[in-house]
């Protein structure tokens, strides 16, 4: 009975680690095709992502989806084709994914948001259709869901679901303020009231717009830049005394530091000189990957080699976060996501003539 008893419990903790192992994340690489197109779809443990390759007709189109591993395979259950001439789009279909089209035009990959000569073959449901909500202070809303922080020369217009409101900065009005930055939670601005030097800063809660003063126990030049952060700390570079500080914005410990840049979230040592010199901003590991190229938005995905273009006529970056991209066409701020599309947010005049550390966003 003993020996009996103990191989049963053998033969539990077998049948568990065979549970554990058949659900444990793998990386994977499976190759199928549908309607005669080849796909490939891969998991990548480390960065919790699938992807999906398709090849048509010798080109190569590409999606990706941040997800948790699935026992599954063979996401893509159906694919359409819709095709005039040289271009095309594949309509892949599944029931774990949302997939999207991906499309071919005018011999660019392109996001289906840009189609035209098959727009009227796609989903209307694919496109979102601007609709406005209200105007604020000369600012035409379209969308709510986001908090909007816009510089208005002494404080900022704050705009979101809940409310629409000025938050009262500076005594003096500022055309650009350039010691302003991000953190995790936070929006960082220096004391432009004071001159030449500042000791204390501003936070604002990106989340819900409470304004906080905070005081420093030294003084940093204006002459100076911030090049990323990490978290809630915002990294400093005091130019003109060629020194890099960490600054912990939540309580206001400010600390001198040996000069560092953060490239793709891994830290390099610097030369303070050079640093100053050529003022190099903080980069961050991302699966989506945003580039602007002569006003044209490219979207590639990380470690890979196929742009699809998302928009065109754009004249500046507002903000990148995760697979979201908020940027800037002549007077009109739009948000873009791979799995949405473009979608119009706001309007203003102003921006037209000065938009440059004017608008934030979260």
């Amino acid at each position: 009975m003993r020996k009996l008893k103990v191989f049963q419990i053998l033969l539990v903790v077998i049948f568990l680690l065979f549970l554990i192992f058949l659900f444990l994340p793998k990386n994977y690489t499976k190759k199928y095709s549908l309607n005669n197109v080849e796909i490939t779809e891969s998991y990548d443990k480390t960065r919790h992502s699938y992807y999906f390759t398709f090849k048509y007709q010798n080109v190569y189109l590409d999606m990706l989806f941040n997800s948790k591993y699935k026992n599954n395979r063979k996401f893509i259950e159906d694919l359409k084709i819709v095709s005039d001439n040289n271009d095309f789009c594949l309509i892949p279909s599944g029931k774990t994914f949302q997939f999207y089209p991906v499309c071919y035009e005018n011999n660019s990959v392109v996001h289906y948001s840009l189609i035209t000569n098959l727009k009227d073959l796609l989903p209307s449901t694919l496109y979102n259709k601007p609709k406005l909500l209200k105007t604020y202070k000369d600012i035409d809303i379209y969308n709510q869901n986001y908090n909007y922080y816009l510089w208005n020369y002494d404080g900022f217009y704050h705009i979101n679901s809940k409310e629409t409101k000025k938050i009262d900065l500076f005594e003096k009005e500022e055309y650009t303020i350039n010691l302003i930055g991000y953190t995790k939670d936070y929006l960082v601005i220096a004391d432009y009231d004071s001159n030449y030097t500042f000791n204390n800063y501003y936070t604002i809660t990106l989340k819900n717009g409470k304004l906080k003063k905070h005081s420093l126990d030294r003084s940093i030049y204006f002459d100076s830049y911030f090049p990323g952060y990490l978290k809630n700390k915002l990294y400093i570079v005091d130019s003109k005394e060629k020194t890099m500080y960490e600054l912990n914005v939540k309580n206001g410990d400010l600390e001198k530091i040996k000069a560092k840049v953060l490239t793709n979230n891994t830290w390099k040592n610097a030369n303070i000189n050079t640093i100053i010199k050529e003022k190099p901003k903080f980069t961050y590991n991302s699966l989506f990957n945003y580039s602007l190229e002569e006003n044209n938005l490219y979207l590639t995905y990380f470690k890979k080699d196929i742009p699809t273009l998302i928009s065109t006529n754009v004249k500046s970056i507002i903000r990148i976060k995760d697979s979201d991209i908020f940027y800037l066409k002549e007077d009109d701020l739009y948000h873009f996501n791979p799995y949405t599309g473009e979608e119009l947010l706001l309007t203003y005049f102003e921006w037209n003539f000065n938009y440059n550390n004017m608008i934030f966003i979260d």
